[in-house]
């Protein structure tokens, strides 16, 4: 675990692992002074380090439905990754077929996302309510990690 990885996410990668299931996951925090998001927790550190960042482009899906909508994102199939995400030969050798990115938010605002991906049709709308309860136990994190400087 680095440094930037409380073992509180370890801890929620665990339970994720149990219900809903995944491959991946990933926590990843939205620095809108930067216009990116930034990976703070991985399963999976060698194909997705700890670190790693993505510009958040205010055209797409994700920042509609997740940053600005507030609302979790299901891609069901191989088809939906492969538009979705600019690195799916990536994430299609991983074995995910499907992934739901949900928003951690608090008082309005999009903090972050839980980032899950598994095999093709796995994940379901009927998932959501209970996943973004695991998203609202990981808000507190993403907010004190704010006031803590963090290692590169």
């Amino acid at each position: 675990m680095s440094a930037i990885e409380p073992a509180s996410f370890e801890a929620l990668d665990h339970a994720l692992r149990r219900f809903p299931g995944h491959r991946l996951f990933t926590v990843l925090a939205i620095d809108p002074g930067l216009a990116a998001s930034r990976r703070l927790y991985t399963s999976d550190s060698v194909a997705y380090p700890c670190g790693g960042t993505k510009p958040l482009h205010h055209d797409n899906d994700f920042f509609r439905e997740v940053v600005q909508g507030g609302r979790a994102r299901i891609c069901v199939d191989q088809e939906a990754c492969r538009r979705a995400f600019p690195d799916h030969a990536l994430i299609d050798a991983l074995g995910c077929r499907s992934a739901i990115n949900v928003p951690i938010r608090h008082d309005g605002c999009t903090l972050g996302s839980l980032n899950l991906l598994h095999e093709e049709h796995w994940y379901q709308p009927d998932m959501v309510p209970a996943l973004m309860r695991f998203a609202e136990q990981a808000a507190p994190l993403l907010l004190s990690l704010r006031y803590v400087e963090m290692p590169a």
